[in-house]
């Protein structure tokens, strides 16, 4: 499982994103709670409720868009 640490400009850790070995990605914020869910398959980014937040994958988008 990789892990990709998303930073601020200031060089803190706002989040990361794990992919998982079926190509699935899970975004965290810097406190761990799951904010989204990327699949592959379906190109569908989802928030942590399941909701669709949009095509493609956009989990550092979701973390940006929480932590502001």
């Amino acid at each position: 499982m990789a892990t990709e640490t998303i930073r601020d400009c200031h060089q803190r850790v706002i989040g990361l994103i794990r992919t998982h070995v079926d190509g699935k990605q899970t975004a965290y914020d810097e406190r761990f709670h799951m904010l989204g869910i990327y699949d592959p398959k379906m190109d569908l980014t989802r928030d942590r409720h399941f909701r669709v937040f949009g095509g493609g994958n956009q989990l550092s988008a979701l973390i940006r868009r929480i932590r502001a």
